[in-house]
């Protein structure tokens, strides 16, 4: 035990309160930028379901009820809600933003919490998200794009100014997804490193407290 006790300064050195505390800034370090960008992705979703909720307020409160000012019947008013510009509408270029507004929230929220308590899972989780996000958000901005540049007859005149804003926050959204995939697999490794260094230092003061209590 002597011997253990005498060698026990170099475990500290690993592990004590300067090298833990030092791994908590490295963890902090990486998981500052998991925060930031978790952060600015929650911001995003909430922008783009501000955009959705905006546009659905027009389009029904504003176009329907001018169609209907201008003597359509109820059957021609049911037939353009069923078309491409309605909202409620998850195939719509708008309808699917709030779907996607959504998901994007709550592995934002998971991310940020999985930074805040250093749960490896949830960083995971965020990770995973991200990583497919770099690919269906860009395929998502391009539609968009091309949405934008599509024009047909009777079109709400505000709908193409709806698609350009969500467009320009889905490309927004895909150069952060690049950036919280490589930030989060930092994270998860800092994480672990902390978790293990927690665990040597608990093991250390154990093994401490038993030769205190063996030679008092």
């Amino acid at each position: 035990r002597s011997a253990e006790v005498q060698a026990g300064p170099s475990r500290f050195e690993v592990s004590g309160p300067g090298k833990s505390s030092g791994g908590a800034l490295r963890v902090m370090r990486s998981g500052g930028g998991v925060l930031c960008i978790a952060a600015a992705q929650l911001l995003v979703g909430l922008c783009l379901l501000g955009l959705y909720e905006g546009y659905k307020a027009y389009y029904f409160n504003k176009y329907i009820a001018q169609l209907q000012v201008e003597q359509w019947n109820s059957t021609s008013v049911n037939m353009r809600v069923g078309n491409y510009e309605n909202p409620m509408d998850p195939r719509s270029p708008m309808g699917f933003t709030f779907y996607l507004a959504i998901i994007n929230n709550i592995f934002s929220i998971a991310g940020l919490a999985g930074v805040l308590n250093a749960q490896r899972e949830l960083v995971i989780a965020f990770f995973a998200y991200n990583a497919a996000q770099m690919v269906f958000s860009f395929h998502f901005f391009v539609d968009m794009v091309t949405d934008t540049g599509i024009n047909y007859s009777g079109e709400p005149p505000m709908l193409t100014a709806y698609e350009k804003a969500s467009a320009a926050f889905l490309f927004f959204n895909f150069i952060l997804s690049v950036a919280a995939t490589v930030s989060a697999m930092r994270a998860v490794d800092e994480i672990r490193s902390k978790q293990r260094e927690e665990y040597n230092r608990l093991t250390v003061l154990s093994d401490t407290l038993a030769f205190e209590a063996d030679h008092p």
